[in-house]
């Protein structure tokens, strides 16, 4: 239920501008949201490498990776355990950055099928993009175990939205991006 009411605050507030839940203070948690973006941002360049990959290859890109991403939520459970953090959790929070990320290559994927515009040239492949990820993963979990009793408040949702909003504006995020953060930011709230 609190994934759910974050999302729709920062939905809300997205679309009605500035107002509204984005007056809410976002405390630390605006450093998290703004986190989240950082690894949010690493999806532009790894839709370009998987665009480049099926042009040249003649098919079709291939966002979904089950293989890594079960890889990911069993390393970060592990990590986060060794920060007592509970491993749902942990599974939760990574699978919403990990399908934010997903929404942003397919909306990229899409404008350039389109040609609605053009696609970025890489300027490395996946292997050289996986240690920025798995670095800004390693400062997203330190900053969860940080923040895990702000996370566990009644009031989390409307911080983690005016978190968002904050992050959004301050990045100039265009839509794909704002509403893709506001998934990724969606699994933050809990115990």
């Amino acid at each position: 239920m609190r994934n759910l009411a974050i999302a729709a605050a920062a939905a809300m507030v997205l679309l009605a501008g500035r107002g509204g839940v984005a007056e809410a203070d976002a405390g630390n948690t605006e450093r998290l949201v703004g986190l989240l973006a950082e690894r949010l941002a690493t999806a532009d360049t790894v839709a370009a490498i998987k665009w480049e990959a099926a042009v040249r290859d003649g098919g079709e890109p291939v966002i979904d990776d089950p293989g890594r991403e079960a890889a990911i939520y069993d390393a970060m459970a592990q990590a986060g355990a060794e920060r007592g953090l509970p491993g749902g959790r942990v599974r939760e929070v990574f699978h919403g950055q990990i399908e934010a990320n997903k929404i942003v290559q397919r909306g990229l994927m899409t404008e350039w099928r389109y040609g609605l515009a053009a696609a970025q040239v890489p300027g490395t492949d996946l292997a050289g993009v996986r240690p920025v990820i798995d670095g800004l993963n390693t400062v997203i979990l330190d900053e969860l175990a940080s923040e895990r009793k702000e996370l566990a408040e009644a009031n989390c949702p409307t911080r983690v939205a005016a978190g968002v909003v904050a992050v959004a504006g301050s990045k100039q995020l265009d839509a794909l991006h704002s509403a893709s953060l506001a998934r990724a930011s969606t699994p933050l709230c809990g115990g």
